[in-house]
């Protein structure tokens, strides 16, 4: 596994385990649902690393950083992990 995979790896690792800690026990008031469609598309990410399946660098989009630049404060640290997890899956 390159260098880039891991860190793309452990970056969705982090965000996954953010994500489920929120879920666990609500600290920033976000919806449940935005929650689970982060911790769905992040796993997805993560299976698609894993599995060497990963589309087409055009092909990646950037649906979990339009949710959270539109729906959530613009401080709140679960946001950026999501938001470098997503764009480390984007560059591998």
């Amino acid at each position: 596994m390159t260098d880039r995979r891991c860190h793309a790896r452990e970056l969705l690792i982090a965000a996954l385990g953010e994500v489920e800690r929120e879920l666990a026990a609500p600290t920033c008031q976000l919806r449940p649902d935005q929650l689970g469609a982060c911790r769905a598309t992040l796993q997805g990410y993560l299976v698609a690393l894993d599995g060497d399946a990963l589309p087409p660098k055009r092909e990646r989009g950037e649906t979990l950083g339009r949710l959270v630049h539109d729906s959530w404060p613009y401080d709140l640290p679960l946001g950026t992990a999501i938001l470098k997890a997503e764009r480390a899956f984007r560059n591998v």
